[in-house]
């Protein structure tokens, strides 16, 4: 199919800024390239003006990816591993296809040499991850999801996939118009075995947590989530967010300690892992219990358990604005690897 023209102006960098072009055609231009809504790309539409020199990919249609293209998706998960690491462990963990219907998708987006160049994970139609290298592949695939009317809650990705996808996806002529409750900027770090770093260590009272503490576990995963997403589970609901909590319990992905007088200070949570590494979330501290360094030596010897027990690598997302978690994990040894965003769609 014909290739789409990107256009750019040096001039004009104010959002949604246009141009009008002979015969009475408009596009739409800013400082990144189109913008929604964007008609149909046009190459005679255009006049000579600043034309971006990045290539531009010939769109084809999204495909929903099949077993067959395992290999192809785990390369270009791998490629970009740490910002990947979920989708990637969802892969290893649920294969291509679910064995229950609906349960997950994954699409892409194939080159003409049938190399994939853009890959959504769509998980239950709640959370949408995506890695789209250009722009116009986030665009497109925020048109299939309006397309099929799919009401996401959480988008998550590097804001290369999310920005321009959300900006097609909330936009006002939809057919299922959406809007953020929150948006968060958020920075991703990584660690290595041979980075991981812990002076001067007193050991904590961490461990794995256990079916009989859920209820503890359960609203100190409550006020982290309230805290961080300014959302209250208990009263949306409450019975989902806890079944959530038990699952990871059960499956051994939630830490814990408990003082001596069997209150929670601490808990931490293991969203996802793979033979490629694990991936870290839900940290809290009980309030009365912050700055005493109490998190730094739990997350010490959960690093420590993770790496004993043969990972290869840790990463965790934490929000930009959040300078003492960072400071935290700086001080660990955890190394900045690239900006993060996640999209809290309103309900």
């Amino acid at each position: 199919m014909a290739g789409r023209v990107g256009v750019q102006t040096l001039c004009e960098t104010s959002s949604s800024a246009r141009r009008a072009l002979p015969a009475g055609r408009v596009v739409y231009v800013d400082s990144i390239g189109l913008v929604d809504p964007p008609p149909p790309f046009r190459s005679d539409c255009v006049r000579p003006m600043a034309i971006s020199h990045r290539k531009q990919p010939v769109i084809s249609q999204p495909r929903r990816l099949r077993n067959r293209e395992r290999t192809a998706l785990r390369d270009f998960l791998v490629d970009d591993l740490d910002a990947n690491l979920f989708a990637l462990s969802w892969l290893e963990n649920n294969d291509v296809e679910p064995t229950r219907p609906d349960r997950f998708t994954y699409w892409g987006f194939f080159d003409g040499r049938q190399q994939l160049s853009a890959v959504a994970l769509n998980v239950a139609n709640r959370l949408l991850m995506l890695d789209t290298r250009h722009p116009d592949y986030a665009r497109e695939f925020a048109n299939l999801f309006q397309r099929q009317q799919t009401r996401f809650r959480h988008v998550v990705s590097r804001p290369r996939s999310v920005t321009p996808f959300w900006s097609s996806y909330s936009r006002r002529d939809t057919q299922i118009p959406v809007d953020a409750r929150l948006i968060q900027h958020q920075r991703m770090y990584r660690l290595l075995p041979e980075q991981f770093s812990a002076p001067d260590h007193r050991s904590s009272g961490v461990r794995r947590g256990q079916i009989s503490e859920l209820d503890a576990i359960f609203l100190a995963s409550a006020r982290m989530h309230r805290e961080e997403t300014l959302e209250d589970p208990l009263q949306r609901n409450s019975a989902s967010f806890r079944r959530h909590v038990r699952h990871r319990v059960k499956k051994g992905r939630t830490f814990v300690w408990f003082d001596d007088h069997q209150r929670l200070v601490f808990k931490a949570d293991i969203s996802t892992h793979c033979s490629q590494g694990a991936q870290i979330s839900g940290v809290y501290t009980d309030p009365d219990h912050r700055n005493q360094g109490l998190g730094t030596r739990a997350m010490i010897d959960i690093c420590q358990t993770l790496f004993d027990e043969g990972l290869p690598r840790l990463n965790l997302y934490v929000n930009r604005a959040n300078k003492t978690a960072r400071h935290l994990y700086e001080k660990l040894g955890f190394q900045y690897v690239c900006p993060y965003q996640t999209v809290f769609v309103a309900h």
